[in-house]
């Protein structure tokens, strides 16, 4: 029987969306020209990617508080590697392998040695801010400037960061369509069973953590790019934005349900929350206050009606199966 679409977990997000841009129109009419798309798009696909990544981890019943610092460390990564003097098809490779060596000895720590995946990340994000640190301890450096134009350019009008983004869901639809997605949700929905079943728990969640370590990697170059310089401290705030916007679109932080889409949907509300705030000139001291407080609200809206539907449809059921006994007995 097909469920009603708002039972699903992303419908709320994208009615939580659907009212920001909303209002975010009413504060900017300007917000869908050519040139706001870009400046927006492009400050925005590095959380966009890396809540995919978070949401990988978050599937298996995992969690990664290395995600901020594992972004800015692939950002003074690639910008030290241009600094010595390597093309950009060096780079990138370069970058995305340090990403999965990263993702790989949170999923070695975690699947395999079973350290508590909370305690585990947050120690790796001192062992990676340390690092990003030592090679650069300030802001500084220079990406190629071609490879900034085109991040911070359009095709046909459309922001090139939305387009290299598109491909980034490609990338996602092929993962999800893989055993491996399928496994995933089995070992974080129920682990006992799935391991009945003759899933590798440790395996699943070793490779959720590696893959999700080259998503990050791909967001610190998305960020490199749209900035085009170094910094150390640049993606610190992405950590917990990427679970709050997991959350907000539909994630179970217990693991096993949920999905990549709806998890963009929350990164998007909260991009359009920011924006919100600028455009009606909320004073910068009281900024992270106001998105604050919209951000805890659209968690309590997603988590009470995610919790009230499952409610009711557990009633559902129940009635159901009362008529069925009813039907049987006459």
């Amino acid at each position: 029987m097909r469920q009603p679409i708002w039972t699903n977990s992303s419908f709320r997000a994208a009615i939580l969306v659907a009212l920001a841009v909303a209002y975010a129109l009413h504060v900017n009419p300007g917000l869908l020209s050519t040139g706001s798309m870009i400046g927006w798009s492009t400050s925005q696909i590095g959380l966009w990617t890396a809540v995919l990544g978070q949401t990988l981890v978050l599937m298996g019943r995992g969690i990664d508080l290395s995600v901020g610092a594992g972004v800015s460390f692939i950002n003074v990564v690639a910008i030290a590697l241009f600094g010595l003097g390597l093309p950009l098809v060096a780079v990138v490779p370069a970058a995305l392998f340090a990403g999965l060596l990263v993702g790989a000895a949170n999923g070695l720590l975690i699947g395999y040695m079973k350290l508590n995946p909370l305690l585990s990340t947050f120690a790796m994000s001192f062992v990676l801010l340390g690092l990003t640190l030592l090679i650069q301890p300030a802001p500084g450096g220079m990406a190629p400037i071609g490879a900034v134009m085109i991040m911070n350019g359009a095709s046909l009008r459309i922001p090139n960061a939305v387009l290299m983004f598109a491909v980034v869901l490609m990338l996602w639809g092929g993962l999800i369509a893989t055993r491996f997605w399928v496994e995933l949700r089995a070992t974080g929905s129920d682990p006992q069973r799935a391991f009945n079943s003759g899933i590798s728990i440790a395996g699943r969640r070793f490779l959720s953590y590696t893959l999700a370590g080259g998503f990050t990697a791909l967001s610190g170059l998305f960020v490199t790019f749209a900035v085009g310089a170094g910094d150390p401290l640049i993606a610190q705030p992405y950590t917990l934005l990427t679970i709050a916007g997991a959350v907000i679109g539909g994630v179970a932080i217990s693991g096993g349900s949920g999905s990549g889409y709806g998890a963009i949907l929350g990164a998007i509300f909260i991009g359009l929350t920011s924006e919100v705030a600028l455009g009606v000139g909320v004073s910068p001291f009281y900024q992270q206050f106001i998105i604050g407080v919209v951000l805890l609200l659209g968690l309590v809206v997603v988590v009470l009606s995610g919790r009230w539907l499952k409610a009711k449809g557990h009633a559902r059921m129940v009635a159901r199966h009362r008529n069925e006994c009813k039907e049987a007995a006459v």
